[in-house]
């Protein structure tokens, strides 16, 4: 009976003398075919040099922070995670504070206080997604033109099926109507005031500071401002619409109005608002809304 290979050699090795043995586990690497039975000297392990104590200290210390950077950066990053927007609005808010503060300060070169009268017609029920409209009409009214409440909904207004920059789109006598953009009410007014033979103009301010809003009440120059209703939150656009540059946004709360003063000691801005009346709403939240909604607006001058 044969046996295999390995087997044989352990047979034959069992079989021995002692000192055969040894004989021949001291010859064994004359043969490499060879395994001996004996067990293999361990390795020596390698010890790690042992770290200095301040060494140690600043190992310990570089582990700590990255853990604090990760900690940091997950807290920081949940929130805006949360929302493609969020990011906007926390910038939006954080430049109504700083510019609140500055306009509030003893150097701010703006009046503590200034109003001036601007009416308030509401725009229901003829009208009830026609806030755009009713601002520019209450914005006219105020500078001694006469006009009727639908006649820049019915007459001067862009309306359009799909364009709401340009255009407002739907119908302002429709519940289900949208809304227009500051492009819009330009052209509305524009045209209105050429018509009137008037030397006065609708001008675009979008892009302004907020500051820059109150300087044009200080004169007495009523501003059409893009918010929210109530100065609620905006929440996410329903539909975005890319125009000259810019990205407008339709919201479900979007809201017109007129800036007709405001009060500095008070905190407040006054408004001619064509669905709460006349108004004083919180000049640091009004600033977050202004620039949530793009910094849309129009002055009358």
């Amino acid at each position: 009976m044969s046996y295999p290979p390995n087997t044989q050699r352990r047979a034959s090795n069992d079989a021995l003398p002692n000192s055969a043995f040894s004989s021949a586990r001291r010859t064994a690497p004359s043969n490499p075919a060879f395994v001996p039975r004996a067990h293999p000297v361990p390795r020596k392990r390698r010890v790690p040099a042992r770290l200095h104590p301040l060494a140690r200290r600043w190992k310990t210390a570089q582990i700590c922070f990255l853990a604090a950077l990760l900690v940091v950066g997950a807290i920081t990053a949940l929130p805006l995670i949360s929302s493609s927007l969020a990011a906007a609005d926390v910038d939006a808010a954080e430049r109504a504070s700083l510019e609140v503060a500055r306009l509030e300060g003893e150097r701010s070169d703006l009046p503590k206080t200034a109003s001036f009268d601007v009416p308030a017609l509401a725009q229901y029920p003829e009208l009830p997604t026609g806030c755009e409209s009713v601002a520019l009409t209450n914005a006219l009214i105020s500078r001694g033109f006469t006009l009727q409440k639908t006649e820049i909904a019915d007459t001067w207004l862009p309306i359009s099926d799909n364009d709401f920059v340009y255009a407002f789109m739907g119908d302002p006598h429709d519940p289900l109507g949208n809304s227009c953009m500051a492009p819009a009410v330009i052209q509305a007014g524009t045209a209105y005031l050429e018509a009137q033979g008037s030397e006065l103009r609708a001008v675009d301010l979008t892009g302004s500071s907020f500051g820059t809003v109150l300087s044009e009440a200080s004169a007495g120059n009523p501003v059409i401002c893009w918010c929210t209703i109530n100065l609620q939150p905006a929440g996410e656009p329903y539909r975005i619409q890319q125009a000259d540059g810019r990205t407008y946004g339709l919201y479900t709360t979007s809201h017109c109005v007129v800036v007709r003063g405001y009060d500095l000691n008070a905190g407040v801005v006054l408004v001619s608002d064509s669905l709460a009346g006349q108004v004083p709403y919180d000049l640091e939240t009004f600033a977050a809304r202004y620039y949530e909604l793009g910094a849309q607006a129009v002055v009358i001058k």
